[in-house]
C-alpha cells in the first residue's frame, strides 16, 4: 500500500511548476493546474538544493513498500541533509524498539526541521504550515515527538508539543 506521504512529490513538482510559470490570479493557477492534469503530463524536476534532493529521496522512501528499502533511502537523504526531517520520520517510526528510542529520534527531526526552515518561515508563516510541503517534515517529527511524549508519560512536554502544532496549523490536518 502506497504510503500517502509519497503523493506530495506531485504537489511539490506542479507547485514549482507554478512558481516557475509566475502566475499571478487564482484563476489562472486553477487553469494551469487544470491543464496539467487533464493532460496527465505532470513536470518533472530535478531538485536544486540539498534539502530537496533529500526530500526527493524521501519521497522515494515513502513509495517504497519493502522496510529495508525505505531504511536504507532514509539513511541516504540524511547523508544528503542531516536537516531532512522526514527522514528521521522514517526511522523513528521503522527503527525505534522504545518509546525513549523513538523520542530521541523525533527529537533529532525537529531540531532538523526547525533548521530547514530557519526561523523566518516560523515568523511569516505560522497560522498556515500546512499550506506549505516544505513545513510538512517537521510537523511530522512535532507530531511523532509529542506521541513519544506522551507514551513516556511526559504528558506536559507532549500537550506543549500538540498545542504548538495547532498554533501552527490551526486547521490541525494531522489531527493533533
Amino acid at each position: 500500500m502506497l504510503d500517502p506521504r509519497a503523493l506530495e512529490r506531485s504537489m511539490a513538482e506542479i507547485t514549482r511548476y507554478i512558481d516557475e510559470q509566475e502566475v499571478e490570479t487564482p484563476e489562472a493557477v486553477h487553469e494551469l493546474v487544470k491543464l496539467i492534469t487533464e493532460d496527465g503530463d505532470f513536470p518533472q524536476y530535478e531538485p536544486q538544493t540539498d534539502i530537496e534532493r533529500a526530500q526527493d529521496k524521501m519521497y522515494d522512501a515513502w513509495g517504497e513498500s519493502s522496510p529495508r528499502k525505505r531504511i536504507r533511502l532514509a539513511k541516504q537523504a540524511l547523508k544528503i541533509s542531516p536537516d531532512c526531517a522526514d527522514a528521521y520520520v522514517l526511522l523513528a517510526e521503522e527503527t525505534a524498539k522504545t518509546p525513549e528510542e523513538a523520542l530521541k529520534v523525533y527529537q533529532a527531526g525537529v531540531a532538523a526541521g526547525e533548521r530547514a526552515l530557519g526561523e523566518e518561515t516560523f515568523t511569516c508563516d505560522t497560522g498556515h504550515f500546512w499550506e506549505i510541503l516544505e513545513t510538512r517534515p517537521y510537523l511530522r517529527a512535532l507530531l511523532g515527538l509529542a506521541q513519544a511524549q506522551i507514551a513516556l508519560g511526559n504528558s506536559d512536554e507532549g500537550i506543549a508539543a500538540l498545542c504548538r502544532i495547532i498554533e501552527l496549523n490551526p486547521d490541525d490536518n494531522q489531527g493533533a
